[in-house]
């Protein structure tokens, strides 16, 4: 490995500074000394650095048993996820993708309008407007956001909803820090489907080389200002779960302290077209368990444990049960009746035959315990299928989605072994105890019965059609997650305080790129709170806590340049006084108490800003109740919400994300429209 290469490795997020820095200091001009060759305390180090420590004996077969330990990265502490974003075909975010698997809907359509395809009359699974982008939200000009083709771009834009879902894209994204300190500490893995599903744009020249282009996690990190681990996967259909597995990986080996992962695939050249053909873009947030229940985050459901293989030149057919039984060993899990099995075993019994170098183990996942440990779900590729069709990278994210949503309403949607929706009801041990429910996400999955396969399928493979998404044939990654539903939290006490409009008032805060952003945003969240019971309006349901509101706006959204101020006593009020706004924005045009600010001409961030004394001043001002001090700090541009604590607060309320205004853009850089 030569400079160059190292340096465009580490460029692109795949090789770590430390490594990078010892593979410089000892890179001769030619070829680097093989590592096998010296001694580990002779490798040379930068003077700069301390030296790399020795790596320790692996662990053995009994390390850490009961708790996963040894297993890899798949093992180890459970992780959380609290946030999630997505958008497939007919359902543009995550209600709408639960409604569609609760009726059953088939997401098929035709070719949207203006899209080239190869063959007329083909109906697949597509998203719309994908063109569109909305570069505002993240100060980009037209020419920076031409650099990002259009994968990037819905990526982004996803990345971004993900994070204010999950309340860490304004103050306590700064507070998630590294082991060593290091602020908005977030591992991006990025999962994309091939390069040749996005259109080249008209006329458009590359700044650099496409070799010399950082991957697309690489260029989301730097866009969101994330310092984490910087990693772009592809292993065709798994590469979601592939990206997912490494984020377990980054958390547990305390690489972030949050790991972004997502997956879009887009199939917009005709050669990546083909009947149900699939598309989306999801994004989802992990954090380890602990901390995200220490810091009060919501918490949709927790990974256990994950794994992850190929079969290489064995048949793939025994894989999966391989996977399964690694990922619940990980998990600390062991069906009734199973144990473990040396690498080379073959099928036992009587009936077993002669091993060819291709059978491989024979002992699939032990279906018949999985209920016995609360598993009583396995999402794939192949129960995905009716709602986002063949989706390539994508498909991981569909699965898993949908298996979370079955463990937060405890509903187990129809699929190919149940025709209808039903309640999930938890399994007992035999002295009564209740399991948490669990499930299997997978891709590719468990093989389907012979009657399963599509009629698509069989007539590719009678007609000898080759796949041209850009796999070469090479398939057979296959990875394994185990899913639990989220812990149970106890019921916060009813609330004793002061009825609604008499207690303190609570200064709400919100921001968003542009005067039309912001007002758009109020209008959202005017909605959402008059659903939510008109905040005890007329007598009805008092709906969210004001304070839980004003405190989730104020640390989980970014502080952007257009910005409004508003001092409320009761939800209601907030709900009439965003609407107000949304109806005659502006500065002076609002609804009377509704003050605003557009800050985007200003010269720059007040010469207060960011000094220990403003800090001071400003925390004082929060502790004596100074809301209109406050206020105006706020509309002259002063960042009042930094020195509010992250955690504890109210308890976590979601609120709806920010809202986007896309329009159509040049595609961007990307191949000559062939899969790679």
């Amino acid at each position: 490995m030569d400079t160059r290469e190292i340096l465009t490795r580490f460029k692109g997020g795949t090789l770590r500074r430390e490594h990078a820095v010892a593979l410089l200091a000892g890179t001769s001009p030619v070829v680097a000394p093989p590592v096998v060759a010296l001694p580990v305390a002779a490798l040379p180090v930068a003077a700069d650095r301390e030296p790399l420590p020795i790596p320790g004996p692996v662990p053995g077969p009994d390390a850490g048993a009961g708790d996963g330990a040894g297993m890899g990265a798949g093992a180890g502490m459970p992780c959380a996820v609290v946030g999630i974003q997505v958008r497939f075909p007919q359902a543009g975010d995550l209600e709408a993708f639960w409604r569609n698997g609760l009726q059953g809907r088939i997401a098929e359509a035709a070719l949207p309008g203006g899209r080239r395809s190869a063959c007329a009359g083909w109906r697949g699974h597509f998203l719309d407007g994908v063109e569109e982008f909305d570069p505002d939200l993240f100060g980009l000009g037209a020419r920076e956001a031409a650099g990002l083709d259009l994968r990037e771009r819905l990526l982004a834009q996803s990345a971004w909803q993900t994070l204010e879902s999950a309340g860490y894209a304004g103050a306590r994204l700064e507070r998630l820090t590294a082991c060593d300190g290091t602020a908005r500490s977030v591992g991006v893995y990025a999962a994309l489907g091939p390069a040749g599903g996005a259109l080249p744009g008209t006329g458009h020249r590359h700044t650099a080389p496409p070799d010399s282009r950082p991957g697309p996690a690489a260029r989301l990190s730097r866009l969101l200002d994330l310092r984490g681990p910087s990693l772009s996967v592809d292993s065709g259909d798994s590469s979601f779960l592939t990206a997912l597995h490494l984020a377990l990986g980054g958390l547990r080996a305390g690489e972030c302290a949050a790991a972004l992962v997502g997956a879009v695939e887009l199939r917009l050249h005709p050669a990546c077209q083909r009947p149900g053909a699939g598309e989306g873009v999801a994004a989802v947030l992990l954090k380890p368990l602990a901390a995200a229940r220490a810091d009060g985050d919501r918490v949709h459901a927790v990974i256990r444990s994950s794994a992850v293989g190929h079969p290489g030149r064995a048949a793939p057919g025994p894989q999966h049960g391989r996977l399964v039984g690694r990922a619940l060993a990980a998990a600390g899990l062991q069906p009734p009746g199973t144990g473990p099995q040396p690498p080379d075993a073959g099928p036992q019994g009587p009936d077993a035959g002669p091993q060819g170098p291709d059978s491989g183990p024979q002992s699939e996942a032990p279906d018949a315990g999985l209920e016995a440990v609360g598993v009583a779900l396995e999402e794939s590729s192949r129960t995905v299928a009716a709602l986002v069709g063949d989706a390539g990278a994508v498909t991981g994210a569909a699965a898993l989605v949908r298996a979370v949503g079955q463990l937060r309403h405890a509903v187990l949607l129809a699929g190919p072994d149940r025709p209808a929706p039903a309640a999930w009801e938890p399994a007992r041990r035999d002295d009564g105890t209740v399991l948490p429910r669990r499930a299997l996400v997978s891709v590719p999955g468990p093989a389907a019965p012979a009657d399963a396969v599509s009629p698509v399928d069989a007539a590719d493979a009678a007609d000898g059609m080759e796949d041209t998404d850009g796999t070469d044939g090479v398939e057979g990654v296959g990875v394994v997650l185990v899913v639990e539903e989220a812990p149970a939290v106890p019921r916060a006490p009813a609330r004793t305080g002061p009825p609604p409009g008499t207690g303190p008032a609570e200064l709400v805060l919100l921001s968003a790129a542009t005067p039309a952003h912001l007002a758009a945003t109020a209008g959202r969240l005017a909605a959402r709170l008059s659903d939510d019971g008109g905040g005890g309006r007329d007598g009805g349901p008092a709906g969210p806590d004001l304070a839980a509101v004003a405190h989730e706006l104020r640390l989980g959204r970014a502080v952007l340049r257009c910005r409004l101020a508003v001092t409320v006593r009761t939800v209601a009020e907030l709900a009439d006084a965003l609407a107000g706004f949304a109806a005659h924005p502006g500065p002076g045009t609002g609804p009377a108490g509704v003050r605003s600010a557009d800050l985007r001409t200003a010269a720059g961030p007040p010469l207060i800003e960011g000094l220990e004394e403003t800090r001071a001043y400003v925390a004082a001002l929060w502790q004596g109740g100074r809301l209109e001090q406050l206020t105006r700090l706020w509309l002259a541009g002063v960042d009042v919400c930094a020195v509010l604590p992250a955690h504890p607060g109210p308890g976590a309320v979601e609120l709806p994300a920010t809202v986007l205004r896309p329009r159509p853009l040049e595609p961007g850089p990307g191949t000559d429209g062939a899969p790679q």
